[in-house]
């Protein structure tokens, strides 16, 4: 009987200083957490802020910036290419992507020229290393983006597979390969054009947004 009431408070106890050593990030927007060690995360487009437990060792965050600015009368969105963070967590530190936050869209478009963003021990208040990159922009139409096979062409992924052979040489002459122009007015095709709002009526919300941004950056 005494051996049937430990065991389950001895793993409550377990659990419990399991708990205590992870380690917590915290993201505000206008940044959005893409993926977190490989794996995508749900945008909580609600919440200024989100939380994340981490376990102490090593992480890749990537992240996307999403500002909106816009006004009553005025749509104003401004978007950058993902960055990508590789840092060390130690056990129980509470880490915060620290970063001057844009007040306006001139402001956000002089941001975006570097990211410049450190990630921070909320106790300390001390900077913790981290390497960062900004991830080639990929060119044509894109409703979504699979960041994480993108991380894996380029032989940057987290836990990168070794069975994935990686040419620089291909890496680059696809991040500068031209784009495709877009065609004229003469050449629209109606069957092409009930097909794409075919594609976006059956869209979850995220993807409808992920078009709706691409659309109004190609005006």
């Amino acid at each position: 009987m005494k051996l049937t009431v430990l065991v389950p408070a001895l793993a409550g106890l377990l659990w419990a200083a399991s708990a205590l050593a992870d380690a917590k990030l915290e993201v505000s927007t206008p940044y959005i957490v893409q993926l977190i060690d490989g794996q995508s995360i749900n945008p909580q487009l609600l919440d200024k802020t989100s939380t994340f437990p981490l376990s102490a060792g090593k992480h890749q965050l990537v992240v996307a910036f999403e500002g909106n600015y816009s006004s009553r009368n005025e749509i104003k969105l401004v978007t950058a290419e993902p960055l990508v963070l590789n840092f060390t967590a130690a056990d129980n530190q509470q880490l915060v992507l620290d970063y001057k936050k844009p007040r306006n869209e001139a402001e956000a478009k002089q941001f975006l020229k570097d990211q410049k963003v450190v990630l921070k021990d909320k106790v300390s208040g001390q900077q913790v290393s981290s390497e960062q990159f900004v991830m080639p922009k990929v060119e044509g139409f894109q409703l979504t983006r699979d960041y994480q096979q993108e991380l894996i062409n380029m032989g940057k992924a987290f836990n990168q597979p070794k069975t994935v052979a990686v040419s620089s040489a291909a890496v680059m002459a696809a991040a500068s390969a031209p784009a495709q122009a877009a065609p004229s007015k003469a050449q629209s095709n109606p069957e092409a054009l009930t097909q794409l709002q075919n594609w976006y009526n059956k869209a979850d919300a995220e993807t409808r947004k992920a078009f709706q941004i691409w659309v109004i950056q190609q005006q």
